[in-house]
């Protein structure tokens, strides 16, 4: 029987986990035991949660403190678990605070360890690459040019595709969505992304109504959607443009913000997954992003890349404007948009990249990463 350990600290890596777990299951012929710390999705699968995954699924830096000795104790825990279990091969998913602890003690006692999506060390904090080196013996990549970082410093990684390029159909059916959210067909509509966090969505809420506000007064018939993913978020956007009288038409949605990508003409959205999402969803965009003085002159001093757009840092180009910082704001993000509305050969040119991207990303990352594991632990299944 072969024994494989993994640990999801998240939803979205519950998701991939389970994902793998059937991956593995059809590729290994044996009996399989799985084992670790996982949500409802990889126990659905089969696997055995030694604990519950919610005690690691814990964002903020104060909420990191309050829940931090049960942290620590589930983390010590689980640990002497796994040296007791001793596992064929350990498979971190994300998490990698808590994961690269994990995985460092075990490859130190000879266990075989792979870690499921590279934080951003091509991106800031680069030197990082060293301690993941050390502990993880099998990087499982879900951008392209991961997989080179890894390789120049002789450490084994594999681009196994990004799980939203499967998520997301290659082609969109706007029309479709549009009834689907039932939303009008006769409007230009425009999807506002102000961020899932409480201080981007105070950051930029001013900038983008005013941006809304000169769009509209240029293109005839528009309305502008903003969808949020918590009921918070959306209480403090709704309350500002109730109490700022915009001016424009708007609505606000809960929980559906791919969706309404789909049924939109045209997207602005913040830095972020967002931007990779909008540009597999196809929809013609613009990337903005604002932050105070004092954290700006410590990105500058630790980031590396030339953009903060996934879809540019995918492509090696600017394919996405990115407005930041000064730029930030309503005459020139209006402007564009005013632009991109008038110009359609800039906008076929734009959804022209955004299916090179898809394809590039667009790989069965499951079945990859299974095969990837086994090779890894051949030894093992060949005795």
């Amino acid at each position: 029987m072969l024994k494989i350990a993994m640990i999801a600290g998240e939803a979205s890596g519950d998701m991939l986990a389970s994902s793998l777990i059937r991956a593995i299951q059809n590729q290994y012929p044996g009996k399989v035991e799985f084992v670790g710390i996982g949500g409802k999705m990889m126990q659905d699968n089969g696997f055995k949660s030694w604990h519950k995954m919610e005690t690691l699924s814990v964002m903020g830096y104060v909420e990191v403190i309050k829940s931090l000795p049960d942290i620590l104790k589930v983390r010590y825990s689980v640990l002497k678990q796994l040296l007791e279990y001793k596992p064929d091969v350990f498979i971190g998913v994300d998490a990698p605070d808590f994961n690269f602890f994990i995985e460092n003690k075990l490859k130190e006692a000879g266990i075989k360890t792979v870690h499921y999506i590279s934080p951003t060390i091509w991106a800031w904090r680069y030197k990082r690459i060293f301690k993941i080196k050390k502990s993880t013996d099998l990087m499982l990549c879900i951008f392209p040019f991961e997989e080179e970082i890894y390789h120049k410093v002789g450490m084994a990684a594999k681009f196994i595709g990004h799980p939203m390029a499967n998520d997301i159909e290659l082609n969109i059916d706007t029309l479709k969505y549009r009834k689907l959210l039932n939303l009008p067909e006769d409007k230009t509509i425009i999807t506002i992304l102000s961020g899932s966090r409480i201080r981007e969505v105070n950051s930029l809420a001013e900038i983008l109504s005013q941006t809304c506000h000169k769009i509209a007064e240029r293109i005839p018939n528009c309305l502008f959607i903003y969808p949020f993913a918590s009921q918070h978020t959306l209480a403090i956007m709704d309350k500002y443009l109730n109490e700022n009288k915009p001016g424009f038409e708007y609505k606000l949605v809960l929980n559906q913000t791919r969706d309404t990508i789909k049924a939109s003409d045209m997207v602005i959205a913040k830095s972020g997954t967002v931007s990779l999402e909008t540009a597999l969803c196809k929809k013609p965009m613009l990337i903005c992003y604002k932050i105070n003085k004092f954290t700006e002159w410590m990105l500058r001093r630790m980031v590396t890349i030339d953009y903060v757009g996934q879809p540019n840092i995918i492509a090696g180009k600017e394919i996405v404007k990115e407005f930041l910082q000064e730029d930030a704001n309503p005459d020139s993000m209006s402007e564009y948009i005013f632009e991109l509305f008038n110009n359609q050969q800039k906008r076929k040119a734009m959804i022209d990249e955004f299916y090179k991207l898809h394809y590039t990303l667009l790989q069965d990352g499951s079945t990859e990463g299974a095969k990837a594991v086994l090779d890894l632990i051949q030894n093992k299944i060949n005795d």
